[in-house]
C-alpha cells in the first residue's frame, strides 16, 4: 500500500497564502450601476483565468509527492497572478477600490 506524505506546514502555509491573496472590497466607478460593475468584474476574471490557465502545464513530477506539492504551488501562483491581472483589468476600465 502506498502512503502519501504531505508536509503539513507546507500545506498550511499554502492555504493561508491563497486565502490572503484575495481582496473582497468592492470595485466602484462614478455613477456606474452595480450590474455594470459585476459584468466588468466577470469579464476581467474570465480574461485572467484564460491568461493563467497554462501555469504548471509543462511540469512532469516524478513522484506523487512532487505532483501534489507542484499542484499546490502552481495553484497558489495561479491565484496570485489572476488577482493581479484582475486588478489591472478593472483599473484599466476606470474602477477603483
Amino acid at each position: 500500500m502506498m502512503t502519501f506524505r504531505i508536509p503539513i506546514p507546507f500545506l498550511a502555509v499554502s492555504l493561508m497564502l491563497t486565502g490572503c491573496v484575495s481582496d473582497d472590497s468592492a470595485w466602484v466607478k462614478d455613477d456606474t450601476p452595480r450590474s455594470e460593475t459585476d459584468q466588468a468584474l466577470a469579464d476581467c476574471k474570465y480574461q485572467a483565468e484564460a491568461a493563467t490557465i497554462g501555469i504548471g502545464a509543462n511540469d512532469h513530477p516524478k513522484t506523487w509527492g512532487e505532483a501534489i506539492g507542484d499542484g499546490i504551488g502552481n495553484a497558489v501562483i495561479q491565484t496570485m497572478d489572476e488577482e493581479e491581472l484582475i486588478k489591472s483589468c478593472m483599473r484599466a476600465k476606470g474602477f477603483q477600490r
